[in-house]
């Protein structure tokens, strides 16, 4: 009950403000999370005693769209604070360079890493001096930083056939070469990927024997249709395509987006679906795209989807999160009701959300052989009161029953005698 109370957009100040006072840490890290309440009455938890709460304050919360940031001494207090886990969630937001040069230098070895990979431009006396950490996985982040510029700090990772440094630092002739050759199939994989390779290695490996190094080389930005249409690559419908790292930081160019979201290549359409700033062509395009994933991407990625669109994908998702995007304001709920017969339970619960949907079939769908679906109609405020009171009794369906709007009052006081509670 908490849980859902403290995450609606609607719950007053009040309720927040108690939460915050709870005895048990689990009320107020609700509130630390949840990015409808008062920046004021969150920054409370700042001083927290359970540091789970304060981690939880640290972090984004799970709303972006938050009434107000919190206050920016609060954040440097965070950033300060005494336990790791904390000074390690609050490097997602923005932070004053010195903040960010003093978790660099932190004692957590966690956070200096942290550190490193969420700075937009660490400088570069940042990241040599986190060259000579201690901590391996902190030297292996500020070797790939590094390589942008100096290229041969990177030789040891290269030499080893680092996956990340093959995949993204610059390669001369000779390393590149060395590289295609390298018996190790991840090793021409990551270097497939690598935007330095050269065009002659790019035609060879375009040929290697493993399918995985042909599909990397396939999805190389600078071919042309024709020359994607030459490689032997496949991309099937259980197949997952990672992009490369350089590409999340140009979502934002159309032009790529575009070659993209028209190519013939399912993997480089896939990618395009994750941009949120396609335009509506684009948008309508891709909605309608044969490969599945594609229109998944899309309706989870895009701030806008269409309605047909997150209905398509609630309908065939195979995943435990079909239902995830149904309270996206574009989901459809007229013509909705010719479901209520269809084979699909999840079909079926959503032929409810039908403003249209007769009381009879409300009531039909409350007998259904699913329990979701009986739940479901449980708690539609169409259902005839007699059928209502019947479903008190299922135990599948009663906790819905007991949230239905028309219960009425003589049913509320038995429920709250029968527990004790009046």
């Amino acid at each position: 009950m908490r849980h859902a109370l403290l995450r609606r957009a609607d719950a007053p100040d009040a309720v927040y403000a108690a939460a915050v006072r709870h005895p048990d840490p689990h009320a107020r890290r609700l509130v630390a999370v949840a990015g409808h309440a008062p920046p004021e009455i969150r920054a409370l938890l700042a001083d927290d005693p359970d540091p789970d709460v304060r981690r939880s304050l640290a972090a984004l919360p799970e709303h972006r769209r938050t009434r107000e940031p919190l206050p920016a001494d609060v954040v440097l207090r965070l950033a300060a604070d005494p336990d790791p886990r904390v000074r390690d969630a609050v490097l997602d937001r923005d932070l004053p360079d010195g903040v960010r040069a003093a978790l660099a230098a932190d004692p957590d070895a966690r956070v200096r890493r942290g550190a490193l990979l969420t700075w937009p431009e660490p400088p570069d006396e940042i990241v040599d001096a986190a060259l000579e950490d201690p901590d391996p996985q902190v030297r292996r982040t500020a070797v790939s930083l590094a390589a942008r510029r100096r290229p041969e700090v990177a030789a040891p990772l290269l030499a080893a056939g680092d996956p990340d440094a093959v995949a993204r630092v610059p390669l001369d002739p000779g390393q590149a070469a060395a590289l295609c050759r390298d018996g190790r199939d991840a090793v021409r994989r990551a270097v497939a990927a690598n935007p330095s390779l050269p065009p002659d290695l790019v035609a060879v490996l375009a040929g290697d024997p493993e399918h995985e190094v042909r599909l990397a080389v396939s999805l190389r930005p600078e071919l042309t249709e024709e020359q994607r249409a030459a490689i032997d690559y496949r991309v099937g419908p259980e197949d997952r395509v990672r992009p490369p790292e350089w590409f999340w930081d140009r979502l934002d160019d159309l032009d790529l987006m575009r070659r993209y979201a028209t190519s013939a290549h399912t993997g480089l359409r896939r990618f395009a679906a994750y941009s949120p700033h396609l335009p509506p062509d684009l948008v309508a395009r891709l909605a309608g795209d044969e490969d599945f994933v594609v229109r998944l991407l899309l309706s989870e990625k895009h701030p806008d989807p269409p309605g047909e669109l997150l209905l398509s994908v609630a309908l065939e998702s195979p995943f435990i999160t079909r239902l995830d995007r149904t309270g996206h304001p574009n989901f459809p709920r007229e013509g909705l009701a010719r479901l209520a017969d269809a084979g699909d339970p999840v079909a079926r619960i959503l032929a409810l959300r039908d403003p249209e949907l007769p009381a009879r079939a409300v009531e039909r769908l409350s007998r259904d052989g699913e329990p979701g679906v009986r739940a479901a109609a449980a708690r539609d405020a169409r259902l005839p009161e007699p059928r209502l009171l019947e479903l008190l009794d299922d135990p599948e369906a009663a906790g819905s029953a007991a949230r239905n709007p028309g219960l009425p009052v003589p049913a509320m006081k038995r429920i709250l005698y029968d527990a004790a509670i009046i």
